[in-house]
């Protein structure tokens, strides 16, 4: 009877054992959504904001001081080249002009005269009434008026400049832009700092100047087709193109942590809408490169795995390895080519996408080329119809790892992760 009893117990004991052992291996699946790849086409896109301003823009200030007696323009109208746009009092330029004009004739006078005394006191040296020395006198003030006639002449043409410069006149066709000055106000008249009296622009040509970082910059060239969204005008955008590209820094925050290197870009609008004003904020989106027909993801696909090297041969499984005899430090890899055995110490961080092979899933290590704002190009490690796992964000970034059992959910994917910062 003891017998029975004990051999039931032993029973009753090994059946919960494997009982515990089965529940215990059993592992729950993981819930996750999926999708299968296929082709797409992927553009890689460069953004940037800046100022619209006109490709003509020209500053118009006087080069000579006075006041400002006339304006014949508003703000906003259209002007055609060479059209009067302002008057400045011009009192004291007719009279500088009247004081050189005397002066000038006034030296006309006596080179006329000295001229007729050379001529005779040349017939007088030829009949030897005069000395050579008294000619060369005469000779002398001859040339000294013909100097002095020349001077006179360029203090009337300098003041005749500066009558005419009273008037001023519009450089190109253009519409006024701004007007800094009004009638009765002075204008400084400075040659080497502009006191600028108004702007005029040709509206029809505009561009848009932005600000690019230094690690976008290398991205753009020349000729690339840009998207434009003005603030003031929302829903529409503009093509444009880029035309120009800075090789001088804008650097702000010198010499901090929040130091930031940026590059001037112009793109030139191949769309002018009516409603544009110089000045005007604006969004530009420069498209780098385009890929069609390319195996595309989604962002959130992709991961980061750590892989311990190891070799199936490990040093760490040899009793006799000795990590001081090979003087390992960390990164290291070191092999005893006796043994053939190999012991690497370096974790190499792998971008992956798992994707799902029956009921478990398997990290499959990938290469990344071009992105856009929601679809990596992959040129390595996966197919079309591969079934991809898109989320959740807690499963891709921690819970995932190959052979792990999964579970689709019925949304199949529609979900949107952030999972990873986009890489340009």
């Amino acid at each position: 009877m003891k017998k029975w009893i004990i051999i039931s117990i032993v029973i009753l004991v090994v059946g919960v054992i494997v009982v515990l052992n089965v529940f215990q291996k059993k592992e729950k699946a993981i819930q996750v959504q999926a999708t299968k790849v296929k082709l797409s086409t992927i553009e890689s896109k460069v953004s940037a904001s800046g100022t619209i301003l006109p490709v003509v823009q020209v500053d118009i200030s006087a080069n000579v001081a006075g006041e400002i007696t006339k304006m014949y323009i508003k703000e906003g109208e259209f002007v055609n080249k060479g059209q009067v746009l302002a008057q400045l009092d011009k009192v004291r330029y007719e009279a500088e002009l009247d004081r050189a004009n005397s002066a000038y004739n006034s030296r006309k006078a006596s080179l006329k005269l000295t001229k007729k005394e050379l001529k005779r006191s040349r017939a007088l040296y030829k009949a030897k009434n005069i000395s050579e020395s008294q000619l060369d006198q005469i000779v002398a003030n001859y040339e000294i008026e013909t100097n002095n006639l020349e001077q006179a002449k360029a203090s009337l043409d300098q003041a005749k400049d500066n009558l005419s410069k009273t008037t001023i006149f519009a450089p190109i066709s253009g519409t006024v832009i701004a007007l800094r000055k009004e009638q009765g106000e002075i204008a400084m008249g400075s040659t080497f700092q502009a006191d600028i009296i108004m702007s005029v622009g040709d509206l029809t040509q505009m561009e848009v100047e932005v600000e690019v970082n230094e690690n976008d910059v290398v991205e753009v060239s020349i000729g690339d087709s840009v998207e434009i969204e003005i603030d003031a005008i929302p829903d529409t955008s503009f093509k444009g193109v880029v035309t120009e590209i800075a090789h001088s820094a804008i650097t702000s925050g010198a010499g901090t942590q929040e130091s930031v290197t940026n590059y001037n870009v112009v793109v030139s609008m191949l769309e002018i809408p009516t409603q544009i004003r110089p000045g005007m904020s604006a969004a530009v989106e420069i498209l780098t490169d385009r890929k069609t027909n390319v195996i595309g993801v989604p962002i959130q696909c992709i991961t980061v795995r750590s892989e311990r090297m190891v070799n199936k041969k490990s040093m760490k499984k040899k009793a006799n390895f000795d990590k001081k005899k090979y003087k390992m430090k960390k990164n290291d890899v070191v092999s005893d080519k006796s043994s053939g055995y190999q012991m690497y110490t370096k974790e190499k961080m792998l971008e992956v996408a798992f994707i799902i092979v029956g009921d478990t899933v398997k990290a499959v290590p990938v290469e990344i080329g071009i992105a856009s704002e929601d679809l990596f190009e992959i040129t390595s490690g996966l197919s079309v119809d591969d079934l991809i796992v898109t989320g959740s964000h807690q499963a891709l970034s921690r819970d995932l790892q190959t052979g792990k059992l999964v579970e689709k959910q019925e949304n199949g994917g529609n979900n949107k992760f952030n999972n990873r910062k986009k890489r340009r």
